[in-house]
């Protein structure tokens, strides 16, 4: 008798193990699942104070707080007043040669920022490149 009860014991064990197992891996597929695989186009028109700008060259971005943060009528906005971002500009080149437009003069004067400065822009998230500073709003 005693040797049954022992089993039953073990094997009861056993099974609340293997079911909290479950219960965990079951858990954490559905957080992987709350991400999206792709991203809609999206386009915000902000204000921006820069934080910090990192790199040098046309190799820059600006960590940046969003002061005011507002959608186009074609695309709508993802980005949020009051949170910080790490910004990249998104040069125009043609095959690897940067062009010499209005927008990269414009995007290129950024890299000159001291913290503190504010600017006002159109940004967009990409899932290959982050955030990008479509083009300066002067």
């Amino acid at each position: 008798m005693r040797l049954l009860t022992s089993v039953l014991l073990l094997c009861s064990s056993l099974i609340l193990i293997s079911c909290s197992n479950c219960k965990e891996s079951q858990t954490g597929n559905q957080s992987n699942q709350n991400y999206p695989t792709d991203i809609a186009q999206n386009l915000s028109i902000v204000e921006a104070e820069v934080l910090e700008v990192l790199g040098t060259g046309n190799d820059f971005k600006l960590k940046v707080r969003l002061l005011k943060s507002q959608e186009t009528e074609a695309y709508p906005s993802i980005a949020v007043a009051g949170e910080e971002y790490i910004l990249s500009p998104n040069l125009r080149s043609d095959n690897g040669k940067l062009l010499d437009n209005e927008i990269n003069s414009n995007l290129l004067s950024l890299r000159n920022f001291s913290k503190g400065q504010k600017f006002n822009a159109e940004i967009s998230l990409t899932k290959k490149n982050g955030w990008l500073i479509q083009r300066v709003i002067k």
